[in-house]
This record gives C-alpha cells, structure tokens and sequence, in this order.
C-alpha cells in the first residue's frame, strides 16, 4: 500500500514517461495539454480544468479566447485520448498507476493497476493534500539584530513539516516574500493557493523568548489554534516541537514515517543553533557577502558542535554553492563539500538536505551520474515536500542528461511547493531552452521579468534565449540589463560578448574579452578570493568570435580541473558549432556521455 506522497511521486514519473515516448515528444501541444490537466488534478483543483481555461492557460490563447469558434481544446482532447490508449496498448502497457482524460471533461484522472493494490480500482483523483504556509515570524524588538531567528524558526519548522505525510508545505523562499504582508490573508490564500496559514512573532528580553503563534483558516480568517510561550532561550527546541506537533494535531495529518519520535531536528547548544539559524539566514540571500557570512557560521557552528548533523549540512550547502558561484575555487570547496555532506548524512541518515547536496555534487562536478540519480532519489524519498531536492533534480542531472520531459516534470514539482521562487522559474526556463523550446523559454523568462523584475538572472537568462534564436539586438539589450542588476558576473560578461560578436560588433566583443581576462588576473592575485572566470565563459566568447579552436582548448583546459560548467556540454546549445569536431566529442566521453550531434533548431 503506497501512501498518497508516494502515489503522487508515481504519477509524476508516469507523466515523465508519458511525454517522453516516441508517441508524444514530438507533439508539444499534446505535452503541455497533459501537463497542465495532471498538475491541476494534483494540486486539487480539477473543478477549473474548463474548455476555456485550457485554452488560455495551456494553449496560450489570449482572453478573448471564444470556444464556441475556436475548437482546439475539443479537437486535442481527442487526439490526447487516443494516443494515451495507444500508449497503454504498447509501450506503456507496464504501468503503476495510469493516466486517462475522461471524455465529457478536461481533468486528468489515475487508475491504481493491480500491481500497486491487488486488484484494479475505478479511476480516481489524487486525495486533496492538506495545504500550509507558514510565514516569517515578526520580530518585535527593535532593529534587525535578531530577524536570524524569526526567519530561521520559520525555515526549520518548513523543513520539520515538509516530511509529514498528506501535508502540501510552501517552501521557504515563497513563504519569505509574504514578509510584512502577514495580515493579507486573501493574497496569500490566492499567491500560495493554501487552505491554513501560520502566523506569530518573536520578541527576546535577554535570555528570554516571547513566541507567539497562530494557526489560521486562510478562507475564513478564523482561528484553528494559537499558543503563546514566555521561556528561556534554550527551549526553542522544545517550542519548535509544540508548534509542530499541534499543526499535525490540528490539520488531523500524520508523520509520514511512522516510528519517528520528533518532527523537529536533534538538538545542539543554544549557541550552536543560533549560529546555524544565522548561516542559513545569511545562505539564503545567495549574495556573495551573504554566503561568505554563512559559511563562517556553519564553521563556528560545527567546532562548538561536531556531532550535530544539520551544522555539517549547511556547511556543505555552502561550500557547494560558493564553488557553483565561483566564489571559492573549486579544488577546495569541493572536496570540503563532499566530506560536509557525508559527515551529515552518518550523523543522521534521514536528512533529506545533505542527500540533495551529495546529488549537486555528484552530477555537476563527479559527473557520476548514476550515483547522482541515487542520491537526488534518496532526498525525495525522505524529504517529498523539499523543494530544492525537486529543483536540483531537474535542472542539475535530468536537464543535463537530456531527459528533458522528467525534468520538467520535476520543476514544475518544485514550482508548486515554492511557487514564488524566482530560482525555480528560472530553472524551469532553462529546462525549455536546453530542450530548444525557444518560444515556450521566452514566454517563461518573461513573465519572470514581470514576477521580479529586480531580478539580473530574468533578464540574462531571456538573453541567452534570444541569442540560441538568432535575436543579437535582443540579447544584447537583455544582458546589459542583467549587468546593470548583477554587476560584472563572469559568465554574463562572457555571454554579451558572444552576442556583440555574432552581431558584427567585433571590437566590443575584445572589450568584453579582455575584462574576462582582468577578472581572471585579479582572483590569480588574490588566490580565489575574488569571483573567478570559468573556462566555459573564454570558450563562449571565443565561438561567438568564430575561433572554434581557441574555445576548444579552454574547454579541454577546464576539463583539467573538472570544472562545474562543463555539465552542460552535452545539451546546452550554446556548443552546437562544436559537436561534430572530434575533440568536443572526446570532452563529452570524458564527462560520461556517448557523442550526440543535435541540429540547430529554428523556431
């Protein structure tokens, strides 16, 4: 008997399969009319999948969209149907759980087969999961000096929660933004489509915690429960596990392991946690100030405490990001990461976190993939409701291995559980450019320019897009938007210039060679500690110059020091003018792929 985490997880690869096969992955209407009719069924919404709403929301029809005239949604809700049935006749004959389009409807419905409950059962929908958010807790002392700990409270309480089976947690990034708007119940309902919100805030008096907490019917405003808790500092732990433990009691949901004693984390020293609550405050802005802050922490953190797991998970976490970044070099931050992540995951086996980092680590910079798909796996299995595991599946292994319908699959999984996470929408939108779904890419990074438009990854990300289609004048103009937003990032550098190259604006292109070459310079002077310029970046430059060549051997020189860039050899397609030359095929048996050769597409 599977639980309705695991059958949602079974639907999900279904759907993976699905699109995949030689019947659909042609055929990207019938895709995107099957993704969106199962993503609504899982999220409980089935009842808005309308003839109307289809056509808007799947097919991009504008909102004068008239069905009564224009009878797309009908003619490919019968094409859907029979090429599911042809599906289940062949190739899909084996499946756990099978997907069907009823006809009189539009909503994706699921059959469990014998194989998963003994017999055949009638079709049915996925049970409505149990929906929360849970908000940053207000600081009521004056000043900022302990914002660390109402938004460090609010992350572990999402991390406890999120193992808890039949219960739907929005992550902490979406949850963040709801910062001082905790009063708008209806914009929260309707941004983070949830049923329940918690609320409260914190006040420290010396050594003391006033915490506060309300659970709250997000529709009617009424209160579910609500708890206050004047104690010492040391008995957050304790306050954690009560305001835990009443949401499950409250929303009537269980843990999804059964034998588990705690829903919150082992605990260490006030001390120790104030400083791991202080990494992850400072990790989650993802600015290099921000990182180099969180990963003191998490070393201050794990001398105090080397036996506590979560201090070695941040600690990974950072490590593994700065060198992604480019912040740290990676000969060193790697090795540090892995042995973090492996030191967490002995201390406590059942740590979803360290198990995802492994994964990152394995697939961009091991480039041992199978280990990697392990490890993602293992993440998802303890941990269902973690968003990064789902995020970092797609875009760092599935993306870059080229199953491209799975990894859509996956983010979309992180979108719902973080559906305000401009990181997501981006990795989404990278998931449809390396498929070379250029105008699915712009429409995606688009409406990420008009979500955040503060945002320099919205703008250089359109960029790359634009440059794939052919649309300099419109890559340029992205990129030196997302400079002006990020500053001189190596690899936006190095991406402008490609594009002025390919646009006949030879001497810009120089210029944006040589401050590569300045940036390079300036970290061999400072040993690492400023950003550093992948090999990838000189090589991108170099193509769009047309020095095939010179790019050639930056790649091979990158390959030298294994460096995390290279990942996307196989499916970026920003190295198709090199996939037929005989030592680009050479870096990509060096990496763990046979050879492919992909056409350029035009859109």
């Amino acid at each position: 008997m599977c639980t309705d985490l695991q059958r949602e997880e079974l639907i999900r690869q279904e759907l993976g399969r699905i699109v995949a096969s030689d019947l659909f992955s042609r055929s990207e209407r019938l895709c995107r009319f099957l993704r969106f009719s199962v993503e609504q069924a899982l999220r409980g919404e089935s009842d808005r999948v309308k003839e109307y709403v289809v056509g808007v929301e799947a097919f991009g029809r504008g909102p004068s969209f008239d069905p009564r005239v224009d009878p797309v949604v009908r003619v490919e809700a019968r094409r859907l149907r029979d090429r599911l049935k042809s599906w289940y006749e062949g190739g899909g004959r084996d499946a756990k759980i099978r997907i069907e389009l009823p006809r009189g409807g539009y909503a994706a419905v699921f059959h469990d087969q014998a194989l998963l409950t003994g017999a055949p059962s009638k079709p049915q929908s996925v049970p409505v999961q149990r929906t929360i958010a849970l908000l940053p807790f207000t600081n009521l002392n004056s000043g900022t000096d302990t914002d660390y700990l109402c938004d460090g409270l609010t992350e572990e309480l999402i991390h406890s929660l999120a193992r808890v089976h039949g219960l739907r947690v929005v992550a902490w990034h979406s949850a963040a933004r709801m910062k001082g708007h905790q009063q708008d119940l209806e914009a929260i309902r309707e941004q983070l489509r949830v049923e329940t919100i918690l609320r409260g805030s914190v006040r420290c008096l010396g050594d003391r915690l006033r915490i506060t907490a309300q659970l709250i019917e997000a529709a009617t405003g009424y209160y579910l429960w609500s708890e206050a808790w004047d104690r010492t500092a040391a008995d957050v732990f304790a306050i954690e596990e009560e305001i835990a433990q009443a949401i499950v009691n409250t929303l009537r949901v269980k843990l999804l392991t059964e034998s588990a004693n705690r829903l919150t984390s082992k605990e260490t020293s006030i001390e120790c946690y104030n400083l791991y609550l202080k990494g992850r405050y400072h990790w989650n802005k993802r600015s290099p100030e921000g990182l180099r802050l969180g990963l003191r922490c998490f070393e201050d953190a794990v001398s105090l405490d080397p036996d506590w797991a979560l201090g070695w998970a941040g600690l990974g976490d950072s490590y593994a990001v700065m060198a992604d970044y480019g912040l740290l070099p990676q000969e060193a931050a790697i090795p540090s990461a892995n042995r973090a992540a492996e030191r967490a995951t002995t201390l406590d086996p059942n740590l979803a976190e360290a198990y995802a980092t492994l994964g990152l680590l394995r697939s961009r910079y091991g480039w041992k993939w199978d280990e990697a798909e392990k490890f993602f796996g293992k993440a998802i299995e303890l941990n269902p409701g973690y968003s990064t595991a789902h995020h970092w599946y797609a875009v760092d292994y599935l993306a870059m291995i080229g199953r491209f319908e799975e990894a859509l699959s996956e983010i979309d999984q992180a979108i719902t559980l973080d559906p305000l996470s401009a990181i997501a929408q981006e990795g989404r939108g990278f998931v449809l450019m390396v498929s070379r779904r250029y105008p699915e890419a712009v429409r995606q990074y688009e409406a990420l320019k008009e979500f955040d438009p503060s945002f320099y990854k919205a703008w250089t990300s359109l960029g790359r897009v634009f440059a794939q289609m052919g649309e300099y004048a419109k890559a340029i103009e992205n990129y030196r938007k997302g400079r002006e937003l990020g500053g001189d990032i190596p690899n936006v550098l190095a991406a402008l210039g490609q594009s002025y190259a390919l646009n006949g604006q030879t001497e810009r292109a120089r210029e944006m060679l040589r401050k590569l070459q300045e940036i390079s310079s300036a970290a061999d002077r400072t040993g690492g500690a400023g950003p550093s310029v992948s090999a990838t970046s000189f090589a991108i430059l170099h193509l769009g110059l047309g020095e095939n060549d010179r790019a050639l051997d930056w790649l091979e020189k990158g390959m030298e020091n294994r460096q995390m860039t290279l990942s996307g050899l196989k499916v970026h397609p920003v190295y198709d003018p090199l996939r037929h030359e005989p030592r680009f095929q050479a870096l990509l048996r060096r990496i763990g792929f046979a050879p492919a050769v992909y056409r350029k597409t035009t859109p």
